[in-house]
């Protein structure tokens, strides 16, 4: 009797493959052993064409468009997330078609009076003010690019935005002149320039800050669940999709642009077109569930593992549940209780030894120093008592050698003391409240990163600050006092 094997594998993309192996025939030797007999046709062979499934539409278009090993290799929010951003990018193509036109009419495209050097040095103008605003954006926005990644993501496309509509006006603009009733007002020459340099900071911005957000998106993607991720080919797969869905928009923007062509008309598509974009945009940043910790996601961790009565949680929430109480727009340094929303202080990571000395007492300063003499941080409160609970203000000093660990000690730490203060008023003792919420945080950290593992969070990142703070304490010079003691004393 003939028989057949077939043999089941996978390939990166995630296709199954069937492959007939035979058929060959079995008999009986003389010792009663089965002997393997060779069979001259393989009926089966011809159907390994429909086990495959080649030529499969399904199967080409994940060959171009997804990373190898789709879904495997991705993290599980990759395609919600692509969904969204092709849409956005989508209607992105069609309003920046309509930036275009309203660009070129703004350097003088359409206008008899106007010269080639004119339009020259209105580009010039408007690059060197594009110049500009990349070098003061990386100074401002550089390190909080990767701990910020959703709200630098979505803040790109405000930027972008922004100066699709100022290069869309820019016509319009050019019709306001004020100079007509009085030649101490500006011209509306004038008003263009501006708008097209306010435009060009704004795509520059935007550049930049997508840019980093994008590289930090990348790096999560890449990292599935279980197994390793490739950057550089979720990388490719993410510009070969781009560019399609670019390319599709500029071929339909050919042929509804020329029919709009009045001010109602353009401006309507442009609301519509710049609504749409920001809504899928915000659908595309909230639907990514990050598993590193920033400022904002350990504050949340960190009310619900530990309540405002001081019991401790079994559980924290998963990086899905955060996610849903995540705020696009929160400031960093807010810390809020996750119980009731209420914003109950902020904290200021990374601060200047230099800044603390200017706003607190000497005798206070000693006090705290040596209270975290055997931490890696200092801890200081310098604002908000008797001014009401959303005023309390901390800020830490970190010390050479400090590390991820130290970062979320103290943050959470920082958390702890704001929410003694809020409870104990203006009776509280500054230094008794720093002493006290050390040992309970110090106690409590252990099972707190236990419990943050076992949710599926990545404790070892470093990502807690804007980057590395501008200022770390060295030492502590014991003799230092005593030297500009006897320096003022020879002044005197």
């Amino acid at each position: 009797m003939a028989k057949v094997a077939v043999v089941v594998e996978r390939d990166d993309t995630g296709r199954v493959f069937k492959v007939p192996v035979g058929p060959w025939a079995t008999a009986l030797t003389s010792s009663g052993a089965p002997k393997i007999l060779p069979v001259a046709s393989s009926p089966l062979r011809n159907e390994n064409i429909a086990y495959t499934g080649l030529g499969s539409l399904y199967h080409i278009l994940s060959d171009l468009f997804l990373p190898a090993g789709y879904p495997s290799s991705v993290s599980p929010d990759y395609l919600q997330y692509q969904i969204y951003n092709a849409i956005q990018a989508f209607c992105n193509s069609l309003s920046g078609l309509l930036a275009s036109r309203g660009a070129l009419e703004g350097v003088g495209v359409g206008d008899a009076s106007a010269s080639a050097t004119h339009a020259l040095l209105l580009t010039v103008l408007k690059d060197v003010f594009s110049r500009l605003s990349t070098i003061l954006g990386a100074r401002y926005f550089g390190t909080s690019l990767y701990p910020e990644t959703k709200t630098f993501r979505y803040l790109a496309d405000v930027f972008n935005d922004a100066s699709t509509v100022l290069d869309t006006v820019v016509p319009f603009v050019g019709s306001i002149d004020p100079s007509r009733y009085w030649t101490a007002l500006p011209s509306s020459t004038s008003f263009q320039i501006l708008a097209l340099c306010l435009s060009g900071g704004m795509r520059s911005l935007c550049s930049l800050v997508a840019g980093g957000s994008k590289a930090a998106l990348t790096n999560h993607f890449a990292s599935p669940l279980t197994g390793k991720g490739d950057v550089g080919e979720v990388s490719a797969k993410d510009a070969s999709r781009e560019t399609v869905v670019g390319l599709s928009g500029m071929l339909l923007g050919m042929l509804l642009i020329p029919y709009v062509n009045t001010r109602i008309m353009t401006y309507t598509t442009l609301f519509v077109l710049v609504g749409a974009h920001l809504l899928f945009n915000y659908l595309a940043v909230h639907s990514v569930v990050l598993r590193t910790l920033n400022r904002q996601r350990a504050c949340i961790l960190w009310t619900s593992f530990k309540m405002p009565n001081g019991r401790l949680n079994e559980r924290t929430p998963t990086p899905a549940n955060v996610a849903s109480k995540e705020m696009l727009f929160e400031a960093p340094s807010s810390l809020r209780e996750v119980s009731t929303g209420r914003k109950i202080g902020r904290c200021l990571l990374g601060t200047s030894f230099r800044n603390i000395a200017s706003k607190c007492a000497a005798e206070y300063i000693a006090s705290a120093l040596h209270v975290f003499s055997g931490e890696r941080y200092v801890l200081f409160i310098v604002g908000g008592k008797g001014r009401g609970l959303r005023r309390i203000t901390t800020s830490v000093c970190f010390k050479a050698g400090y590390s991820s660990m130290d970062q979320l000690q103290a943050w959470i730490h920082a958390i702890e003391v704001v929410r003694q203060l809020c409870v104990l008023g203006d009776n509280a003792d500054p230094v008794d409240v720093l002493g006290s919420t050390l040992l309970a945080t110090r106690a409590a950290l252990p099972d707190f990163v236990r419990s943050l593992v076992e949710a599926g969070w990545e404790t070892g990142n470093d990502s807690m600050m804007f980057g590395s703070p501008n200022h770390l304490i060295l030492g502590i010079d014991k003799g230092l006092e005593d030297i500009r003691g006897d320096e003022d004393k020879k002044q005197r």
